[in-house]
């Protein structure tokens, strides 16, 4: 048997505390028999405050992410209690990343320089080419 757990604990209106390990024994009672009796470890519960046997809600961290902004435990699962309006504000405070492009492979870079060389390539000789036609030109100018 496991003999510990983890919990969420929420507080009066539902929203969520801190997460806690709680370690869960068995008690001897007067009549020799035993009850499980949960103990929460390196925390106290404080008035109105209550374990639920739940993972913590998953917080936004910025717009278009997943998650909640502002969650409540309903009794069953994580609502969401931020309004469309309220989203929308959290969501200009909180834009996306900037997406950094990734860095190109072995193989695009290979592509990449065979296409740059083939460029200074006929780049190199178009400049021959017009150096050629200006000397040509030169000549027939300066002959005469």
């Amino acid at each position: 048997m496991n003999n510990e757990k983890h919990c969420s604990v929420i507080d009066a209106e539902g929203r969520h505390v801190t997460y806690v390990l709680v370690k869960i024994r068995d008690k001897p009672l007067e009549d020799g028999g035993t009850e499980q009796v949960e103990e929460v470890q390196n925390y106290t519960l404080k008035d109105g405050e209550q374990l639920v046997d739940a993972s913590p809600p998953v917080m936004r961290t910025h717009a278009g992410s997943t998650g909640f902004i502002s969650p409540v435990w309903d009794g069953s699962q994580w609502a969401e209690t931020a309004a469309a309006d309220e989203i929308a504000a959290w969501e200009q405070e909180h834009p996306a990343p900037e997406i950094k492009p990734s860095p190109k492979s072995n193989a695009e870079l290979e592509q990449e320089n065979k296409l740059l060389k083939a460029q200074l390539n006929a780049a190199t000789e178009r400049s021959d080419f017009i150096e050629d036609c200006i000397a040509e030109m030169a000549m027939q100018v300066y002959a005469e």
